[in-house]
């Protein structure tokens, strides 16, 4: 098993390779066969992840870090890089999470994307996608993770705009790009700055200094603030949070995988990774609690007044990483790890489940060759569709449920860790504490309101009438995660505790019946209010939306996402264009033109004058040499003088 170490860098390999070899496939190359390759390099990283994982578990708990060297990438003095990986108990989870979602989400691509004609270059980007987490997972110091990080952005930007026929798409993914760049114009600053303290970017030597007292704790706090702005982009949370609904553009199985395993928890990764340096700066702790919890409650409010099917499960992707980054903050790693994992399963269980009714919608429109319009993900057209659907039904429901934290599903022992976590924490935790039991509640209501619309009550459009459950390739990955999300939360349960004593340890688990008693409760009240607004009926007939009508201004204000894209909109977008409208009418044409154009106008000048004396007369060359001959004695005399 110890040889197994050794071979771990498979695990990032064997995604690369499928990346590679549908690269280099040539010829019409049968789409299922394109999938199988994909989907087989997933699954064999799977595999290799689930050995080295049980490798690593069979060691002591003291023994439980195993350092891998690749080999050298840089030696400049004083930087020296080496590629390396870093095999401990959050990287073998983590890299766990991400290939076993990854994998299922592939097999279920080769369904959903069928019939693309660019279904290749979709596989190739969801290997390589699956790669550069890996990469930042398992990555031995911060600047190979910042590698895995930039190229988790590229690809995110590369799926986001797949069908970039369409110009929406090709903005979304632009969008994306754009917003975490900013956010990574403070990670990069904290990498310098980190390099600059430290002399080094290894994690270890890092993480002995700062605990040794050797750095000062104000640079320590400077040095996460900056990473910590990376993670409000990668992670979506406030002021950066704006590119994740927008990312919708992209197939539905990028919209799981993005929000399951991949680029969204990139940085809780990173605040678990960087524990022992958040540890040591109060204030920046104070700034992660404050901000995951604001953003929960934030986004959370604008689910409610959705009717994208998936742009109600993108807020609700927000708001849950609003809960792992206070966790993460709050030093509750564990808690934040537990429900990243949790949240992983349920979360691709519901965006798998939004694509299988899409799919099923599309297909139901075209096959009864209707030419009136439908928005396959406009959950106002939808309704009834338990009855044709009944395994999307069932397993949606499932996730639905998970992700509103009732017992005794995944996400209700994951979200009731975080909340006992923030509790026990007090200061900043304790105003966390309120406003993520308030977003507790708005999950509830969100997610019911989306199960009723979708699910329940008589069709709203002829496609829902005439939809058909998805086929097995799609239907198969939703039992599987449903299984997971009615199993997974377990192995943190009270007397087990397994997940924790994997992670730290040195905090075991502490299980508090009144506070999941209040949680569920408040998780109740929330399906409870939805059910008694939605219900078909108490439904009126005409009416699009029974809250819109009630609420009429505050409906559409969250309905517009609280105008956050607008304001942002007129405060940088438009007068950056209008800068740079500026500088293509000014500085362009007059500025680098004009020097160039100028400089072209100074040689041909030169040229004219020198073309003179190329006249091709034997006098005027000798006269030419005379006048040098002669200055030539005179510079030879005064040389002399």
């Amino acid at each position: 098993m110890e040889a197994l170490f050794g071979w771990s860098w498979l695990i990032i390999a064997f995604p690369l390779l499928g990346f590679l070899i549908n690269l280099t496939t040539t010829g019409r190359t049968r789409e299922r066969a394109v999938g199988i390759v994909a989907s087989g390099a997933a699954a064999a990283s799977f595999m290799m992840s689930a050995m080295v994982f049980l490798a690593l578990a069979a060691r002591p708990p003291e023994a439980r870090l195993v350092e891998v060297s690749l080999y050298h990438w840089a030696a400049v003095p004083p930087l020296a890089v080496e590629v390396g990986l870093r095999i401990d108990p959050l990287s073998a989870t983590m890299a766990l999470i991400v290939t076993l979602v990854g994998t299922l989400i592939h097999v279920y691509s080769i369904g959903y994307m069928a019939g693309d004609p660019h279904i290749r270059r979709f596989f190739m980007f969801l290997n390589l996608f699956l790669a550069s987490m890996l990469l930042l997972v398992l990555a031995d110091n911060f600047l190979v993770l910042f590698v895995g990080w930039e190229l988790v952005g590229l690809c995110s930007y590369l799926l986001i705009g797949f069908w970039f026929e369409t110009p929406y798409n090709a903005w979304a993914g632009r969008k994306a790009f754009i917003v975490n760049r900013l956010g990574d114009f403070g990670f990069t600053l904290g990498l310098l700055l980190l390099f600059w303290t430290f002399g080094t970017f290894r994690y270890e030597p890092i993480f002995q200094a700062a605990e040794r007292g050797a750095v000062e704790a104000g640079v320590i706090a400077v040095i996460t603030l900056l990473l910590f702005a990376g993670v409000t982009g990668k992670s979506a949370q406030i002021p950066l949070y704006v590119w994740l609904p927008d990312a919708m553009a992209g197939p539905t199985p990028v919209s799981a995988l993005i929000h399951a395993a991949t680029m969204v928890t990139a940085g809780v990764y990173l605040i678990a990774r960087a524990h022992p340096l958040f540890a040591m700066a109060p204030l920046t702790q104070a700034v992660v609690i404050f901000v995951g919890a604001a953003t929960a409650l934030w986004a959370a409010l604008i689910a409610i007044g959705q009717f994208d099917i998936k742009r109600v499960l993108a807020f609700s992707t927000i708001s849950q990483l609003g809960y792992m980054v206070a966790a993460a903050g709050a030093g509750a790693s564990g808690a934040a790890i537990f429900h990243l994992g949790t949240h992983a399963f349920f979360k691709a269980l519901l965006f798998l489940g939004a694509g299988s009714v899409i799919h099923a919608l599309e297909h139901a429109h075209r096959h009864h060759g209707r030419r009136d319009p439908l928005d396959p993900n406009d959950m106002r057209q939808m309704g009834g569709l338990a009855r044709r659907m009944p395994v999307t039904a069932w397993t949606y429901g499932i996730g639905a449920a998970a992700l509103a934290g009732l017992p005794p599903l995944a996400g209700f022992w994951s979200k009731d860790e975080i909340l006992a976590a923030l509790r026990e924490t007090g200061g900043w935790a304790t105003l966390a504490y309120g406003l993520l039991l308030a977003t507790a509640f708005l999950t509830a209501f969100y997610m019911t309101r989306q199960v009723v619309m979708v699910f329940a009550g008589a069709p709203r459009s002829h496609a829902a009438a005439h939809a058909k459950e998805s086929p097995a390739v799609m239907t198969v990955p939703l039992g599987l995660f449903a299984f997971f999300a009615i199993t997974a939360g377990w192995i943190n349960a009270p007397g087990l505790g397994v997940l924790s004593a994997w992670l730290e340890p040195e905090h075991p688990l502490v299980f508090h019946p009144e506070q999941a008693l209040g949680a569920t409760l408040v998780a109740f009240a929330g399906v409870g209010a939805a059910w008694a607004i939605y219900r078909p009926q108490a439904w009126p007939k005409g009416v699009e939306d029974p809250l819109q009508a009630a609420l009429r201004a505050v409906f559409t204000a969250l309905n517009r996402k609280l105008y956050v894209d607008e304001f942002y909109d007129a405060l940088f977008v438009r007068p950056f264009e209008g800068l740079a409208r500026a500088v293509a009418r000014v500085v362009e044409p007059y500025g680098i033109d004009g020097a160039v154009h100028g400089l072209a106008r100074l040689v041909q000048s030169a040229a004219e004058v020198a073309r003179r004396w190329s006249s091709g007369y034997v006098r005027q060359y000798g006269l030419s040499v005379l006048i040098g001959a002669v200055l030539l004695v005179f510079y030879v005399l005064w040389i002399l003088r």
